[in-house]
């Protein structure tokens, strides 16, 4: 998933943080733990780490997810719908890249899954985007998974804290395409990313009014986003 936030003057200033779905151990209150398979929470149904939605399992999502949000222009829609192998999921992200509080309010028919954005690290092939690390493919896996460290997230949804910390997942290597104006401060261009850090797939939500938040500090810097999700 994700998005990237550059810090000039600190040791952040070389890297980007990715939102896609991602969230850490829950500190305190009660936590679904998650096993192979997939845990009800409060009207809805967390995709374990080896499930799919739409045929598709975790992995596929941080990387669809990151991949989006890098070809977006700035002012992009919190509440998107993703066309996965012919079903609709939909998609739960972000309108600014900046540490931040916000809410947003999405509204989606009964039955459709959803995959909501967390907080994690890509490197890329772009200058300044890959700390210390090589251009290479490998390398640039090797750069997201040791740029992840540090993190603190939680997720919620409907109140009940979801332990997530087994559904970090690593990508491959895949390619990207910045756009002018991008939501990530990249110069235009080809390039590629890979891309570590948590996602959310729920399932089965029930009719009615859901609240998804997901809370993320590093440091001094802290983003805590909340979605209401009008189920019809």
């Amino acid at each position: 998933m994700g998005q990237g936030y550059p810090y000039r003057g600190s040791r952040l200033s070389r890297r980007r943080l990715v939102a896609a779905a991602r969230a850490g151990v829950m500190s305190g209150g009660l936590l679904l733990s998650l096993g192979t398979a997939a845990v009800a929470a409060a009207g809805a149904v967390v995709v374990g780490p080896t499930g799919k939605v739409a045929g598709e399992g975790y992995v596929y999502y941080e990387q669809r997810s990151t991949q989006k949000l890098l070809d977006s222009s700035q002012g992009q829609r919190p509440c998107q719908t993703l066309a996965v192998n012919g079903q609709r999921v939909a998609y739960l992200t972000l309108s600014t890249i900046a540490p931040t509080t916000n809410h947003y309010t999405c509204t989606e028919p009964a039955g459709r899954p959803m995959y909501a954005v967390g907080i994690g690290y890509e490197c890329s092939t772009f200058k300044g985007d890959h700390d210390k690390f090589g251009t290479t493919d490998a390398q640039l896996r090797k750069c997201a998974r040791a740029l992840f460290k540090g993190f603190k997230q939680s997720f919620t949804v409907d109140g009940q804290s979801v332990n997530v910390s087994k559904l970090v997942t690593l990508t491959d290597a895949f390619p990207v395409d910045i756009p002018k104006n991008p939501l990530f401060p990249l110069p235009p261009g080809k390039g590629r990313s890979a891309s570590y850090g948590p996602g959310l797939l729920l399932t089965g939500l029930s009719k009615g009014t859901h609240s998804i938040n997901g809370m993320t500090s590093l440091g001094t810097s802290k983003w805590n986003i909340t979605w209401t999700v009008h189920v019809r």
